[in-house]
């Protein structure tokens, strides 16, 4: 006797119970990173505007990664700093990353209807997902390789950045010294 197939409804529906713990504690994870991400761009710019992250947080938002790398870049060029560093590549590093940070804090999580196990599926997001965005498919599943994935674009961001603020770092202390040893430079005696 022939066996009939299942016919089961491919429908998808927002999920309405908590995610499994396994993927909430790897979009946690991902989530905090990018949060450290934040910190790490705060900490350059106000590096470079020799300002406190108190006097920052009042006047600054975080802007767009190319508008922010723009700003870097002109204050490069007013401490005079003539280090080598690819802004190029970390422009696009952090621009994934917010398509990362957007996909999973604005997308909606999708279960299959009718679906034996609870198949997470990550529906595309209702709001214009910014820059990028469009290459996004309409649904995609949630699964352990598309969330490895997603942390391995932020690491790389975070990498980037972090050596942009070593660079910084050593640069400014450089300037400073300098500063420090030279009468001619040293802005405290006028």
């Amino acid at each position: 006797m022939p066996r009939k197939s299942a016919m089961f409804s491919t429908d998808l529906v927002p999920l309405t119970q908590p995610l499994p713990a396994s993927i909430a504690a790897s979009i946690g994870t991902t989530l905090a990173r990018l949060a450290y991400l934040d910190w790490v761009l705060g900490q350059v710019m106000y590096s470079l505007m020799e300002i406190s992250i108190k006097q920052g947080r009042v006047i600054l938002k975080l802007p767009r990664p190319r508008q922010y790398l723009a700003a870097v870049q002109d204050l490069f060029d007013f401490h005079r700093i003539g280090a080598d560093f690819d802004f190029e590549r970390l422009a696009k590093r952090l621009e994934v990353a917010e398509r990362v940070r957007a996909l999973l804090t604005r997308s909606t999580y999708m279960r299959e209807m009718g679906s034996r196990e609870p198949r997470i599926q990550l529906a595309r997001a209702l709001w214009d997902p910014g820059p990028g965005g469009e290459t996004q498919p309409e649904t995609q599943r949630v699964d352990r390789a598309f969330l490895a994935a997603r942390r391995k674009e932020v690491e790389a961001a975070i990498a980037s950045a972090e050596k942009l603020r070593s660079l910084i770092n050593r640069e400014l202390r450089a300037m400073h010294e300098a500063r420090r040893k030279s009468s001619r430079l040293d802005r405290r005696k006028r």
